[in-house]
């Protein structure tokens, strides 16, 4: 048979060595390791904002301390500027990504998905302390050592305590808490709050080891809320349902998910946490395919887009649905720097003390509060009375937050009737103010007024 052009070229072709490349897409490469980096960097700037007194509540002042300062409900402008603009931020960020927050912030998800990869590396994937059907917990044969069960309870016991320590931040000085973790001899007599630690240390190794991802199933009111935000145009999971028949018995995606969800049929209102691991877990699938590599059949998606739109088309059209929740944010944030501008770093007031045996006032007392996390020294001075007065103190110094007494005596020298007079405060911050009172003197013990 004689070869023909057709037949030669043929051949030719099949001497051509082929070699096979994995398609290597940014779910199985970028998606997975960027949300464990922000989960990790979430948990470290949640032990940063109280370390660096950005915010912080203080029991004894009964305040909470925002940028080392003191906010009391007078500082009005700040507290309704602060939640003004921390509601409607929150608002627009749950109505572009829906509840991604509980995928790639939560400090729970993460501390659950530690211990679920954890658990199932030292005691079998199978492995779970707490099943609401009832099931006990199955471990490995292979894996059933009294190693593991300690490595295991060592790599829960850890992360608990750090959770437990996060709380104790918010409400307690970092001194306090320094002074407790290298056992001062002041922490180790006033043993309170290692009983705190410990009973939060107790809570947070059962939610870890046991609870884990049920609370976000079933328990968690922050979620709901979230929840309520979402909409069509929310962040969601796409299914490519066109190429369906390549995953007719692959339940990879039903296997990755952390809330036993399945992906492909997900909706706006659902159980998804956005995580994006079945998105990974597809992906990987695909790409290693020997015959065919292709990016997965899922992937994010905002609106009803068949495709994933760009994010300069979701951003636009964002910012077009969220136009009064944004005003909102801009009105907040005005009315947070307009009460950080008007801050008064410190607050005074005078009141009359207990009367005397006689029915008269002679004492006064003067109560100053710092507001600032730092020291200060403020100076008294009384205007009006003709030098018939003793104060206590002069001068107070502060070396940090707090509130301070100085009683001011009114000599019973004074001649009857109405005196007024003036209390002057300043500090050395260039803060300054003053306060009047009106002082009656029913009998003089003066004889002649004309010796003042």
């Amino acid at each position: 048979m004689k070869d023909t052009p057709t037949n030669a070229a043929s051949e030719a072709l099949k001497q051509i060595p082929i070699q096979v490349e994995h398609v290597h897409v940014a779910g199985a490469k970028t998606l997975h390791p960027s949300r464990r980096l922000l989960q990790y960097l979430t948990l470290i700037i949640l032990i940063l904002i109280p370390l660096s007194g950005l915010f912080r509540i203080d029991l004894g002042a009964a305040s909470f301390i925002l940028l080392e300062r003191q906010v009391w409900f007078s500082d009005f402008l700040i507290i309704f500027g602060l939640w003004i603009f921390i509601a409607s931020l929150l608002m627009m960020t749950y109505s572009l990504v829906g509840s991604a927050f509980c995928g790639w912030m939560c400090p729970q998800n993460t501390a659950a998905e530690f211990a679920d990869m954890l658990t199932a590396k030292l005691l079998g994937r199978s492995a779970n302390m707490l099943d609401i059907s009832g099931e006990q917990m199955q471990v490995a044969r292979r894996k059933k050592s009294w190693l593991n069960y300690l490595v295991l309870s060592i790599g829960l016991l850890l992360p608990a305590m750090l959770y437990a320590l996060i709380p104790l931040l918010y409400f307690a000085p970092p001194s306090q808490i320094w002074s407790y973790i290298t056992l001062s001899e002041e922490a180790l007599q006033n043993g309170s709050l290692y009983w705190i630690f410990l009973i939060l240390t107790g809570v947070f190794l059962y939610d870890i080891a046991a609870v884990k991802h049920l609370w976000c199933k079933y328990m968690c009111f922050y979620r709901v809320w979230q929840e309520s935000f979402k909409s069509k145009h929310s962040l969601r999971i796409r299914y490519d349902d066109q190429r369906s028949d390549h995953c007719l018995t692959c339940n990879f995606c039903v296997d990755a998910c952390v809330l036993d969800l399945d992906p492909r049929t997900t909706g706006y209102i659902d159980n998804c946490i956005n995580c994006g691991a079945c998105v990974t877990a597809c992906d990987e699938l695909n790409s290693s395919r020997k015959k065919g590599a292709e990016a997965g059949l899922l992937s994010f998606v905002i609106g009803d887009n068949q495709k994933p739109s760009t994010f300069a088309k979701a951003l636009s059209g964002f910012l077009n649905r969220t136009r009064k929740p944004l005003l909102a944010t801009v009105a907040g944030a005005l009315f947070l720097g307009m009460g950080l501008a008007s801050y008064q770093s410190e607050e005074f007031s005078v009141t009359a003390m207990a009367e005397n045996s006689k029915g008269e006032i002679l004492d006064y007392r003067i109560n100053i509060a710092h507001k600032l996390y730092s020291q200060a020294n403020i100076t008294l001075k009384v205007e009006g009375l003709n030098k018939l007065f003793l104060l206590d103190k002069n001068n107070i110094h502060f070396k940090t937050a707090g509130r301070m007494d100085v009683t001011l005596h009114v000599s019973h020298e004074l001649p009857a009737g109405l005196h007024r007079f003036v209390v002057l405060a300043s500090a050395d911050n260039g803060w300054s103010d003053q306060f009047e009172v009106t002082h009656f003197v029913k009998n003089s013990a003066l004889k002649n007024p004309s010796d003042l």
